[in-house]
């Protein structure tokens, strides 16, 4: 018996509850994930009392580190923990949604889906073309930055505590590590 298999698409998906996780499209399949811990949306809250500061006071864009749906294409769409959309980007504010590669983005590493992070949406980045992408390791204390460089993402460093995180997309942004673990 043949089986008929339809892709999903941001269309068939957006009026699902959000109660019971993260819902994210993968070239067209549904990937549901837990809740973040408390200690995950800890790390992204102390991440944004660092970053909106600095985006607000050069009048830059906007950084979010509530979900906003991010669509790459019809068939993959992802709600990283955190994004920056720079100002000459900006969208309708009203929708829960933003299409087409934020600025940067940025994931806390779950002991659950380390490899979704740091294999499938690092893929899915770079070839959607976000200039930018942060990997946060709350387990291991680091955060590594990868930049979009001639159409691969080429790492400016892994930063551990007590070091300045070298960004290219927020550039001046100052940022010991420490202040997000």
């Amino acid at each position: 018996m043949d089986v008929a298999v339809k892709k999903l698409t941001w269309e068939d998906i957006k009026d699902f509850p959000e109660y019971h996780g993260r819902t994210e499209i993968v070239d067209g399949e549904l990937v549901v994930s837990p809740l973040p811990s408390r200690k995950h949306q800890w790390s992204c809250q102390n991440l944004a009392l660092v970053v909106v500061p600095f985006v607000r006071s050069r009048d830059l864009g906007r950084f979010y580190s509530l979900p906003v749906h991010v669509i790459l294409d019809d068939h993959v769409n992802y709600e990283p923990d955190c994004c920056f959309i720079a100002k000459d980007r900006m969208q309708d504010e009203e929708s829960a949604t933003y299409e087409g590669p934020p600025d940067l983005i940025v994931e806390v590493i779950s002991a659950s889906n380390r490899r979704h992070d740091t294999e499938t949406k690092f893929r899915h980045y770079e070839r959607y073309r976000v200039r930018e992408y942060w990997l946060v390791d709350r387990y291991a204390k680091w955060i590594e930055v990868w930049f979009l460089e001639g159409g691969k993402y080429r790492s400016l460093g892994r930063f551990t505590p007590g070091q300045r995180l070298v960004t290219r997309v927020l550039e001046g942004l100052e940022l010991d590590p420490a202040q997000v673990f």
